[in-house]
């Protein structure tokens, strides 16, 4: 009985110490295995050398002297020789319509015709009046001859002086009012041969892009009617909104680059012609007045359309916390950087920092950033768009 006991305890033993060593093993093997790390949604973890594999640098903030970048909105303003609401002096129905709206015309050009009895009415009052005054230039010569010799009498003589007078008056009226209709009068003097015809040429005033036409053929338009509307954009105007705090600095003969948000028409280059000496009242600005070039484009530049102003401050700013411009991360909802406390780490953690840009330099901004971090951190710059779509596959 006792020799079967004995074997029984030393194989229950040697069971117990393979347990125990399996267990042992088990839990070796677990400290082994490398801590897992937690990277929360506005975070990810990246060596140097896979930080260097897609061009992104780390810097620190900096203190540097800035010359400000101003960016502000306005709208284009015409001068007021550069557009023209033409109208005809006499009233007439629409005959023809030369132009369309978008085409460009120069000054003289044809854009109407009317058929005007007015028109023709005031030719023939003018070769009526030219007529009496021939008249009459003739007799007073007569008179005149009288006199010499001691025939005539000087009341007639004088009759005669006052009605030529009245009657070269009445002739260089509706000569004028012939004029104001673009008529040359001179073509009526032989009347014999000149054509007296109702038509009446209306023309362009000044050179420029058809705005808007105003009348369709056979409609009887009146002096007060416009006929047709033409925008000069040779030369134009853009009236800039810029804060009170930076209009320090900005001064005259300043350059600016213009952008249109809602259209296709490129960047152009202006000049700022003058500041305002006080505050819109509308918006609560100051009005920089800058003037432009057409840019060499089809597209209509019209009044009131809407302009982006870049302009580099003529003086600069000392600044404290300022980045690289590429240090920026703008997703549409804010500005961002990646921020770390432990640059020397095998694993670097970034974390995305929401940051307020309180002034912009072409090469640097400064910043707010609008959470407790130690002054130290180094920030993310260069090809940071990679470290946001790595970012994001922790979403």
């Amino acid at each position: 009985m006792k020799k079967t006991f004995l074997p029984l305890l030393a194989l229950l033993g040697l069971s117990g110490f393979l347990s125990s060593c399996s267990d042992s093993d088990a839990e070796s093997k677990a400290e082994e295995k490398p801590a897992q790390v937690s990277v929360s949604a506005d975070s990810l973890q990246l060596s140097m050398k896979q930080l260097e594999s897609v061009n992104v640098d780390l810097t620190g903030f900096e203190d540097r002297q800035l010359r400000p970048v101003i960016n502000a909105n306005g709208k284009i303003k015409l001068f007021p020789d550069s557009k023209s609401e033409v109208h005809s002096e006499v009233e007439g129905h629409v005959d023809q319509i030369y132009v369309r709206e978008g085409q460009f015309v120069k000054k003289g050009q044809p854009l109407m015709k009317l058929t005007s009895g007015e028109f023709l009415e005031l030719k023939n009052q003018y070769i009526t009046a030219k007529s009496e005054a021939d008249f009459l230039e003739i007799e007073f010569n007569r008179q005149a001859e009288l006199r010499k010799s001691n025939v005539g009498v000087l009341a007639d003589y004088q009759a005669t002086e006052a009605k030529l007078n009245a009657a070269i008056g009445r002739e260089k009226a509706f000569k004028a009012k012939l004029a104001l209709l673009d008529f040359n009068a001179n073509q009526l003097n032989d009347i014999r041969k000149a054509v007296v015809s109702p038509e009446l040429i209306i023309r362009a005033p000044i050179s420029g892009s058809i705005y808007k036409v105003h009348q369709n053929l056979g409609k009887l338009a009146t002096p007060t009617d416009p006929l047709v509307d033409i925008l000069n954009t040779e030369q134009l105007q853009a009236n800039v909104y810029v804060y009170e705090k930076d209009a320090e600095l900005i001064q005259v003969g300043q350059k600016v680059e213009l952008t249109f948000p809602n259209s296709e028409i490129g960047a152009v280059q202006g000049t700022v012609a003058s500041v305002a000496r006080a505050l819109d009242a509308e918006n609560g600005a100051i009005t920089l007045y800058v003037n432009f070039k057409r840019p060499h484009t089809n597209d209509i530049i019209f009044s009131d359309m809407n302009v982006r102003a870049k302009i580099v401050g003529a003086s600069e700013r000392k600044s404290s916390n300022t980045l690289p411009r590429t240090a920026i991360l703008d997703d549409g909802e804010g500005t961002y950087i990646f921020g770390t406390s432990q640059p020397q780490a095998a694993k670097i953690p970034l974390r995305k920092l929401k940051v307020e840009i309180q002034n912009e330099g072409e090469e640097y901004v400064q910043v707010k950033v609008l959470e407790k971090v130690p002054n130290t951190i180094k920030v993310a710059y260069k090809n940071i768009l990679a470290l946001e779509a790595e970012r994001k596959k922790n979403e």
